[in-house]
């Protein structure tokens, strides 16, 4: 039975894709500062700001659970807005904060995800390869006024999927996805994610075995559509 390591388990889309990755077969492990979906998955402490708690995570998950073929990282840090015209308002240990969460445990996230890709092997891994997730939104390609430090973070990664799907590991059977779910006009899901709708649409990429466009930009109902 493959295992799906989620991190970053809120009640709306971690607790979404526990359920449709359990019910699609999964043994599910999700890791947060405290347990909030419930007691029915396995559940492991860890503080995304700490990066340096990330080796020692994969390795209880793999020992428990086995080697995950599926990791989606699904914590975020945006201590709040400043306004449009101060966006150096906030201080060094508030960017610090969130580049940790936002960029830095996810590069070290990927790194463990790759080398238990590499452990499993293709024979392992199945027609469905290896595949990471990293939940975003649109601050990759767009600027928001009092996101300064937020979109910073977010397209810091965003650089890094890419280049691991384009370049580091093209050919390789590991996929490499930046999930941005928009409205029908292709404005931005600001805070009311479809949890059901992630879920669903981690599933198909999942699923598929072929990379598809590394910035996966989707509709609930729709799935991926590709916007200006």
């Amino acid at each position: 039975m493959p295992t799906a390591l989620i991190i970053g388990a809120g009640p709306r889309v971690g607790q979404a894709s526990a359920e449709a990755f359990t019910a699609a077969g999964y043994q599910v492990a999700v890791a947060s500062r405290k347990q909030s979906i419930g007691p029915n998955y396995r559940h492991y402490t860890l503080d995304a700001s700490e990066p340096d708690q990330v080796p020692a995570l994969f390795e209880k998950v793999s020992a428990d659970l086995g080697v995950p073929s599926v990791v989606i990282y699904n914590a975020a840090y945006m201590s709040g807005m400043t306004p449009p015209d101060s966006p150096f308002e906030k201080g060094l240990e508030d960017f610090q904060a969130g580049m940790n969460v936002n960029t830095t445990t996810p590069f070290m996230v990927a790194r463990e995800a790759v080398k238990g890709f590499e452990k499993l092997g293709p024979s392992q891994l199945g027609p469905a390869g290896g595949t990471f997730i990293f939940t975003g939104n649109m601050l990759n390609v767009a600027v928001m006024p009092g996101m300064l430090t937020f979109g910073m973070q977010k397209s810091a990664t965003a650089n890094m999927i890419k280049h691991l799907a384009e370049a580091a590991y093209n050919g390789k059977p590991y996929k490499f996805y930046y999930v941005d779910e928009r409205h029908q006009d292709g404005t931005p899901m600001l805070t009311d994610l479809n949890g059901p709708g992630h879920a669903q649409h981690f599933l198909n990429l999942v699923k598929d075995g072929k990379q598809r466009p590394w910035d996966q930009t989707f509709v609930t109902g729709k799935g991926y559509v590709e916007f200006p």
